[in-house]
């Protein structure tokens, strides 16, 4: 069971698909916040089909990242269900969305259509370049902009396990919205707030661009203080590796006597380029031993060297040793699964991974949160039949679905 907190009282209206506006949402609702889906009437947020999936279909996207979130499914394109949202979001707290510039404005829920029934919404729109810049009008993706900020010409053109631009556009998305519902509470006033994904990326490459700026126009990958000897990762007998991260002449220079190459010493924040041999010394040392032995080896030492765990060697530690961060839990659809930890450790709002509830399923939600703001059963029934809105028990037909007016 979901404790009480502070955030319980806020309800927050997500639009958004994928990963910046869910990972800013997410944080809203595992903080207790009631966080509603509102998804299409087709496919919802496309992050529910993405591959790999478990329990019958079920993605680990929205596994991921739409824990402790409720789903309502709504064609914004029918007058009437517009009507509706609008009685919703005259009660909500935040509205998130990242459609691209003037599609909430062509619907009829624009931040402005909001705020004449609600002053006190905060209501934050994520788009590539923000909402009164043309390019963000045209198709982009995480890897565009990391191309355009500078950053892959740095990381000599290589592509991210994560997306780095979506990742900072969401933490900066719930920032935002924070300080917003912060201000709120001195004020009484909403707002507006026009994420930038490209300028949330820019923001994290600051120190790239003021090293640019301090060395005379150059920031390449090789001018970088890392890797350097001391700084870098190595391998092993056994095709192991080793992260070496001994800035501090404090680790390094004992390292150094401990493994016979005190002549090395000076050379511990120095590039390849730099040191070629103190690098090839370190290399075929590091060679010298197999994993385990080397784990062996620095049992009594204080050193900064890690193992490289495998992904399957790092969940098996970290569920057994930080649990608070990565935890299995039962999902009544899809089963046992992993679960990240919020890790900001708030002592008066505690999170447990095992209060965590399921992902509500497409439209799961939608009869309740209308008749909280007054539909009754024969509205919901005219909706559903008409297909402008979807139950959490519909088995739809696309090609079978009844048209309804578009949106001017």
């Amino acid at each position: 069971m979901r404790q009480t907190t502070p955030f319980s009282k806020l309800t927050v209206l997500d639009f958004s698909r994928y990963l910046p506006g869910g990972y800013a949402t997410q944080v809203l609702a595992d903080l207790g916040a009631t966080v509603i889906k509102v998804e299409d009437t087709g496919q919802g947020d496309f992050m529910r089909h993405d591959y790999p999936t478990m329990g019958g279909g079920i993605s680990y996207y929205v596994t991921a990242l739409g824990r402790n979130k409720k789903s309502i499914s709504l064609n914004l394109k029918d007058p009437e269900v517009v009507e509706w949202f609008m009685k919703m979001a005259a009660e909500a707290d935040v509205i998130v969305e990242s459609f691209r510039p003037g599609v909430t404005a062509k619907l009829g829920i624009s931040y402005e259509d909001v705020r004449a029934v609600n002053p006190g919404i905060i209501y934050c729109s994520i788009s590539g370049y923000g909402a009164n810049d043309p390019r963000s009008k045209k198709a982009q993706h995480d890897l565009n902009m990391q191309a355009q900020s500078g950053y892959l010409s740095v990381n000599h053109g290589s592509t991210s396990p994560l997306h780095l631009c979506d990742l900072s556009s969401g933490m900066v998305a719930g920032q935002a919205i924070l300080a917003a519902l912060y201000a709120r509470e001195g004020t009484g006033e909403g707002a507006y707030i026009d994420t930038s994904m490209f300028d949330c990326f820019v923001w994290w490459n600051s120190l790239l661009d003021s090293r640019w700026c301090f060395n005379d126009g150059e920031c390449k990958r090789n001018d970088l203080e890392y890797p350097s000897t001391a700084y870098n990762v190595y391998e092993t007998a056994d095709g192991g590796k080793l992260a070496l991260g001994m800035v501090e002449a404090k680790f390094w220079e004992p390292f150094c006597d401990a493994i016979g190459h005190p002549e090395i010493k000076p050379t511990g924040l120095m590039r390849e380029w730099e040191a070629p041999e103190a690098f090839e010394i370190v290399r075929e040392t590091i060679k010298g031993k197999t994993t385990d032995e080397w784990l062996a080896w620095l049992e009594d030492k204080d050193f900064c060297i890690a193992k490289v765990n495998s992904k399957t060697e790092a969940v098996e530690q970290i569920t057994r040793e930080n649990p608070e961060a990565l935890a299995w839990v039962e999902f009544p659809r899809v089963g046992r699964v992993l679960q990240t930890g919020l890790p900001h450790h708030i002592s008066s709002m505690p999170v447990e991974i095992a209060d965590f509830e399921e992902v509500s399923p497409l439209g799961a939600d939608t009869e309740e949160f209308l008749k909280k703001v007054g539909a009754d059963d024969a509205t919901i029934k005219r909706l559903k039949e008409s297909r402008s809105i979807r139950l959490g028990d519909d088995i739809w037909v696309e090609e079978d679905r009844a048209p309804v007016a578009p949106a001017e």
